[in-house]
């Protein structure tokens, strides 16, 4: 066995690393091989000379390469960073729990649940980083501190986006989702519209804002059958009073806006930008109704010279304000062909329903209700939103039915003239904003969508198996402080070139590799990192510093 060094030279810096080597005989190929043993990272001229020294078997070493072992090897690079980036954001100082920063950064990297996340713990570096021992006990008692300090949670997170310079309250977007429940007592968990289409599941509903930039500020969780709109005029109010921002511009989605809200907001002298429901459109006074029912995929080329070009997906007219009220007709060619494609591919897939249902009738040998079996028709159009384009009779026929039915053109022709088209209403005036200026806000809501997009497939807040109605908020609350280091994460590495796509979970692909081990060698012991990559050097320089492979500091971290 030998030592051989790696050379990395990076620019004006040269890297030098060693690992164990074992050499053998290949008796396969029957030629001398070469086998890596073990990685050991940085030496120092002294460790290089006894090791050396050792595997030469010179004369004062007691050391005998057989009595070399590895104990142990530990998650470090991922932890240590999402370490330092919970530290970045001093949430080690408004929660005043270490297990705390272990419930978040497990959400980062290896979502599980309370039990799960005690074993996962002590494969990593964080029971030398924090010196705690973590429990189920120990958890649900942090769940209960997170739930009691949340709004001191989200006023801190508030300030250190300022202060961090991270980004501003310009713009402020607002949503709600859903998660849904495996089994649950709590008064919180009820049926209702579930985003994740799982009708079947009680779930909660979780309303959040976010910056420009994604980062969470706010966020509450309500009874599952909770309606959008209900929840705007608290979050007016909190935006007011609570975070004192009256001058920052809300971009919602159309189930936030109900007269009321809109009431609301104005009376509060809230900037707003919303999409409107089709009622509300169908009532502006402006609409061009009769040129929109002339555009036909033919023509559509031509058609687009009606309005202003913004982007391949959205052109645009402003139409006439009405009481401090504007309102942006927007038109997506594309999505106007898409929706037309799609409600033929309905109206096709409805008539199939029918005539199978025909054959099924005409096989039945037993007499059916007429009222169930209307009933059940019309459930089927509810569902797939048809009940003004098809009309339906039920005929006797022997022990059965025979249905006759037809497609309304008049109603596909009403349907078919929102096809593409949006509209978006808002009480910021011209001379603070321009239509173009409306259209990026409203456009730049994908934000939050991609935030909850994270938070139920990468951080995995669903499904909640909590029954405990704090503990259920506490889990919440984990998840979205997930969510912000993810953000974080991402958002400091796509400042650099070479780094602009990459996504959080990308950049833990990359780190994941380096790993701490432990090495024993009769009494001593010592802590090496394993070779690091380019990459995860400079992902470590962003994101931390290359403190993280001082050989001094590695040491420290022994129990």
């Amino acid at each position: 066995m030998f030592l051989r060094e790696t050379v990395i030279k990076k620019g004006n810096r040269t890297y030098r690393y060693w690992r164990l080597v074992k050499t053998y005989w290949d008796k396969k190929h029957k030629k001398v091989r070469h086998k890596t043993i073990a990685q050991l990272g940085k030496l120092n001229p002294r460790e290089v000379s006894v090791l050396k020294s050792t595997l030469s078997g010179k004369a004062g070493e007691s050391f005998s390469w057989e009595n070399l072992t590895v104990k142990r090897s530990v998650d470090y690079l991922t932890t240590a960073i999402l370490d330092r980036i919970y530290r970045y954001w001093e949430l080690d100082k408004v929660i005043d729990s270490k297990a705390a920063e272990v419930l978040v950064i497990n959400r980062c990297l290896s979502p599980e649940s309370d039990y799960g996340v005690s074993r996962w713990y002590r494969q990593t570096i964080l029971p030398d980083m924090l010196g705690i021992e973590l429990n189920p006990t120990k958890i649900y008692r942090t769940l209960d501190k997170i739930y009691q300090g949340t709004e001191e949670i989200q006023k801190h997170l508030y300030q250190k986006i300022k202060e961090l310079k991270l980004d501003d309250y310009e713009l402020v977007f607002y949503d709600i989702t859903s998660s849904y429940f495996q089994q649950s007592l709590s008064s919180l968990a009820q049926y209702g519209f579930s985003r994740d289409r799982r009708r079947d599941k009680k779930q909660i509903i979780l309303a959040m804002a976010v910056t420009k930039k994604g980062f969470p500020f706010y966020w509450k969780v309500f009874e599952g059958n909770t309606r959008d709109i209900t929840t705007v005029r608290g979050f007016a109010d909190e935006i007011k009073n609570r975070f004192k921002l009256s001058q920052t511009c809300l971009v919602m989605d159309r189930g936030m806006v109900s007269k009321k809200n809109i009431e609301k907001l104005n009376n509060e002298k809230l900037k707003y930008v919303v999409t409107v429901k089709k009622d509300i459109v169908e009532n502006i006074k402006d609409m061009p109704w009769e040129f929109l029912k002339t555009i036909t995929e033919k023509n559509i080329d031509s058609k687009k010279d009606y309005f202003i070009y913004h982007s391949k997906r959205a052109y645009y007219k402003e139409l006439r304000s009405t009481r401090g009220q504007r309102y942006i007709l927007c038109f997506n060619p594309e999505k106007f062909i898409q929706e037309k494609k799609d409600r033929q591919e309905k109206i096709e897939s409805i008539k199939k329903y029918f005539e199978n249902k025909n054959k099924e009738f005409s096989r039945s040998k037993r007499k059916k209700s007429r009222e169930l079996v209307r009933e059940q028709l019309n459930s089927y159009l509810k569902s797939r939103g048809a009940q003004k384009i098809f009309r339906f009779r039920l005929y006797s026929r022997g022990k059965s039915f025979k249905i006759s039915f037809k497609v309304n053109d008049n109603a596909v022709k009403e349907a078919a003239k929102l096809d593409g088209i949006f509209v978006l209403m808002s009480n910021v005036a011209v001379k603070d904003a321009s239509a173009e200026d409306l259209i990026n806000a409203y456009r730049d809501r994908m934000e939050i969508e991609r935030t909850f997009h994270e938070l139920k497939s990468f951080v995995e807040i669903r499904p909640v198996y909590h029954h405990n109605e704090h503990r259920i908020k506490a889990h919440v609350s984990v998840c979205v402080l997930s969510y912000l280091l993810n953000n974080t994460v991402k958002h400091l590495v796509r400042q650099k070139k070479d780094f602009e796509e990459l996504t959080a979970q990308s950049v833990y692909n990359y780190l994941n590799s380096c790993k701490l081990i432990e090495l024993n060698a009769g009494s001593r012991k010592r802590l090496k990192v394993t070779t690091p990559t380019a990459e995860q050097i400079r992902l470590t320089r962003i994101l931390a510093d290359e403190n993280l492979f001082d050989e001094n500091k590695i040491q420290k971290l022994q129990k």
